[in-house]
């Protein structure tokens, strides 16, 4: 169970700090998120080799609600420098999670960093704000898996 204290302290840290807020010069892939029902919107911007699969870069824009934004925050610090195959796993996984379904067992190279996402499912918010915390990780999986494409996604 996550100390709600420190969740709040989490979100409010990622929210006003956030990491790799910034354009990327060069990427691989790019997508927009936006959630028409609140108005919060996420722009990712990915660099990923082509040879190795890694995430090399990963920069962000985001406006809206606080955890919209932690959550984009922590895609950014979390999958940055991670095979691409796992970042949509970790996003599978908190939206597994975070619905109520039976999510699959993570890799245990995966363990630590879920550790770093899991204070995400404990947030305390009714079923529709589930997209707020996913907006980012659904961007980040259509920006993985549409590379080249530029495309905004709801």
């Amino acid at each position: 169970m996550v100390d709600q204290e420190l969740l709040k302290e989490l979100i409010t840290d990622h929210a006003n700090q956030p990491r790799n807020q910034r354009q990327l010069d060069q990427y691989t892939c790019k997508c927009t998120g936006k959630n028409p029902l609140c108005g919060d919107e996420v722009s990712l911007e990915i660099d990923v080799d082509e040879k190795t699969d890694i995430i090399n870069d990963i920069g962000f824009r985001a406006r809206g609600c606080p955890i919209s934004r932690a959550s984009a925050s922590i895609v950014a610090e979390t999958c940055l420098g991670m095979p691409s195959a796992n970042a949509k796993l970790l996003a599978k996984h908190l939206r597994e999670t975070l619905t109520g379904q039976y999510p699959s067992p993570l890799p245990d190279q995966l363990s630590s960093t879920w550790s770093q996402i899991t204070p995400l499912t404990a947030i305390q918010v009714n079923p529709a704000r589930i997209k707020c915390i996913t907006l980012a990780w659904h961007t980040l999986c259509h920006a993985l898996d549409n590379p080249g494409s530029s495309e905004t996604v709801d």
